[in-house]
């Protein structure tokens, strides 16, 4: 449904002469990726409002789509899989936060696990992104290193005692990528770079 609004959309630019006819294939991926996005994050804030999160759920967004953006990892092939994927996840992570804020051994263990995967692989070159080997070595160098900020910043807030549920939304972001990332290279969802 997605895309065919989309591509309606692009015919019109195309028709209304916003864009030329070479650029549709561009306009069109970027337009469905974007709307995409907006409809999976969009329905994350509801339902982070619906469980009295959503602060937490900012929280989680920042830290887990800063830090996505780099790393890769799993994709569906499919948008609907990708979004029903998406919603049951995130509901589960609601659960698992707040059990995790009150087993914080439990979730410094697992993050300090989560970082050290991140930190060996760096980034899932994944077939549709097809970085060249100087992307990933850059994304790669990106990853390491913004997680490693990311896990700074946790424990800087855990030790000046910030609420217990928006460090466990912080570490699960982390823990959640580096889990994405284990799955694509089981699957094989991974481009090797020569």
């Amino acid at each position: 449904m997605v895309e065919k609004i989309v591509m309606q959309l692009v015919t019109q630019m195309e028709e209304r002469k916003i864009i030329e006819k070479s650029s549709r294939d561009y306009y069109e991926y970027v337009l469905i990726t974007l709307a995409e996005h907006i409809i999976a994050v969009g329905t994350m804030l509801i339902i982070g409002m619906l469980f009295n999160q959503f602060i937490a759920t900012i929280i989680f967004l920042v830290f887990f789509l800063s830090l996505r953006k780099r790393t890769g990892g799993y994709h569906a092939d499919k948008f609907w899989q990708c979004y029903l994927a998406t919603i049951i996840t995130y509901i589960g992570i609601i659960q698992v936060a707040a059990i995790l804020s009150e087993k914080s051994y439990i979730m410094c263990v697992t993050l300090f696990f989560a970082v050290l995967i991140i930190e060996i692989i760096g980034t899932v070159n994944h077939p549709n992104i097809d970085m060249d080997k100087d992307e990933l070595q850059e994304n790669k160098k990106s990853a390491r290193l913004l997680v490693l900020m990311e896990a700074a910043v946790i424990i800087l807030l855990d030790i000046l005692g910030m609420n217990q549920l928006y460090v466990s939304y912080m570490s699960i972001a982390i823990i959640l990528c580096s889990l994405l990332m284990c799955v694509a290279k089981l699957l094989k969802q991974e481009v090797k770079v020569r």
